[in-house]
């Protein structure tokens, strides 16, 4: 007999909501498409609600696995060859592109926008704690490569850089005008890698 994981549950619920919309899918919805009763659900995750954060902190860990995936790894300090500004950069860009890229997400928006934006805003805190913690270590990573010891901002700028790319996400006609990778670069350039390497002001 083969048991349905936690992963293909969570999955399963993004597929649902991506098809119906956050407010019109229920857990008997996400039952059926799992191919478990409601009854599994609700003592794996708990009500609906529960569901649907849990789905929404595995589709974020997915979308930074490719993030990561796209940028490669910080070296150590002293690495010939590597630029840290260069690198801040790719982050930047690759970051922007793979959420704007995002299947789910875009799907999301389409089907049930209202709800979408409030899961991604009024209850996004969990992902964007995961988020900013996935910078500050990158963060430290670089400061230590330009020799930059001051690390007592990272926390709050990461939660920044995090809130920027959820807004960059959810208003993408708005400025800066980053519709294309030279602009995005260019932003990059001028914003970001002072911020992070801690070269700014």
């Amino acid at each position: 007999m083969t048991t349905t994981t936690d992963e293909a549950i969570l999955e399963a619920a993004l597929q649902q909501i991506a098809v119906t919309g956050v407010r019109r899918t229920s857990a008997d919805d996400i039952a059926r498409r799992a191919g478990v009763n409601r009854a599994t659900l609700y003592r794996r995750f708990g009500g609906r609600d529960d569901i649907l954060r849990a789905a929404y902190l595995q589709e974020t860990a997915r979308v930074l696995g490719i993030i990561e995936a796209g940028i490669g790894e910080v070296p150590e300090p002293g690495t010939d060859g590597f630029d840290p500004a260069a690198y801040v950069v790719e982050f930047f860009t690759v970051t922007i592109r793979t959420l704007r890229d995002n299947r789910i997400l875009r799907q999301l928006l389409e089907t049930d926008r209202e709800e979408t934006l409030v899961s991604l805003t009024f209850d996004a805190g969990p992902t964007l704690s995961v988020s900013a913690a996935f910078c500050a270590e990158r963060v430290r990573q670089l400061r230590a490569h330009v020799g930059e010891g001051r690390t007592d901002d990272v926390d709050a700028l990461s939660v920044t850089l995090a809130r920027l790319a959820q807004s960059l996400l959810l208003t993408p006609d708005g400025p800066p005008a980053l519709r294309t990778r030279p602009q995005m670069r260019a932003y990059a350039e001028l914003v970001i890698v002072p911020l992070v390497l801690g070269q700014a002001g």
